[in-house]
C-alpha cells in the first residue's frame, strides 16, 4: 500500500508531508466525532509540550478539531461529552 502522505518512501518526511498528515487525520476525526465529543489521550512521552501537561482532550466543536489540557484524573481513551449535560436545567447547573 502506498503513502500517499510521503510518495517517496526513501526520503525523510518533509513538513509539507506531516502537515498534510495532521490535517487528514484532524479531517477524519472531525468525521467521526460529533460536535462535543471527543477522546483523552494520553500525551507523556510521545509528544513535547508543556513539561507539566500529560493528557489531553481531543474533541469536535462547531466543525472544528480541538486540543485542550486535561487536568482531571481519567483514562486514556475514555470518550468524553463537552455538552451541556441534558438532566442540568438552568437553575441546576454548575457554575465553573
Amino acid at each position: 500500500m502506498e503513502n500517499y502522505t510521503n510518495p517517496n518512501e526513501n526520503q525523510a518526511s518533509q513538513p509539507q508531508d506531516l502537515l498534510n498528515s495532521s490535517l487528514l487525520f484532524a479531517r477524519a476525526l472531525g468525521l467521526i466525532f460529533n460536535d462535543n465529543e471527543g477522546i483523552v489521550v494520553d500525551v507523556k512521552g510521545d509528544v513535547k509540550l508543556v513539561d507539566d501537561v500529560n493528557k489531553v482532550i481531543i474533541f469536535k466543536q462547531n466543525d472544528q478539531i480541538h486540543i485542550f489540557r486535561c487536568d482531571e484524573d481519567v483514562e486514556e481513551g475514555m470518550a468524553v461529552n463537552l455538552g451541556p449535560n441534558p438532566e442540568e436545567t438552568p437553575e441546576t447547573k454548575e457554575i465553573e
